[in-house]
């Protein structure tokens, strides 16, 4: 439960950006939240993870990534900018990677890497000098 104005303001632009390290966060609110500092985005933040108000999404293990979504769901990262979405895996596909490995999953997501559709747009047609 939210209860510090800038605790509403730092749920609401993580609800809108979807994905964001506290650091984005922090750069989005600037302008509206001048004295919203860094330490304390990181502290509303993790007791928002703290008490399920939002999740962690994928990282590269150097970098938190805030999910606005709590709940247990999969996502699509970007191998070359980052880009994060929130994908709705079939039981269908679930079942068929357990069935593949032999192995029950326990559903803690799924993330699969790739490039996006810009990316890969950009990559067919390079910039010319």
């Amino acid at each position: 439960m939210v209860t510090t104005v800038q605790g509403e303001a730092v749920l609401r632009q993580l609800s809108s950006l979807g994905h964001a390290t506290n650091l984005e966060l922090h750069a989005a609110l600037a302008e509206s939240m001048p004295t919203l500092s860094l330490p304390s985005v990181h502290r509303i933040t993790a007791r928002m993870v703290e008490r399920g108000q939002v999740g962690l999404g994928p990282s590269d293990g150097r970098t938190v990534v805030l999910d606005a979504r709590a709940e247990t769901h999969d996502h699509f990262v970007c191998a070359a900018c980052g880009g994060i979405v929130d994908l709705e895996l079939s039981p269908a596909v679930i079942s068929a990677i357990q069935e593949q490995l032999g192995q029950h999953l326990v559903r803690d997501g799924i993330t699969i890497r790739g490039r996006c559709e810009t990316c890969r747009r950009s990559e067919d047609h390079p910039k010319k000098e």
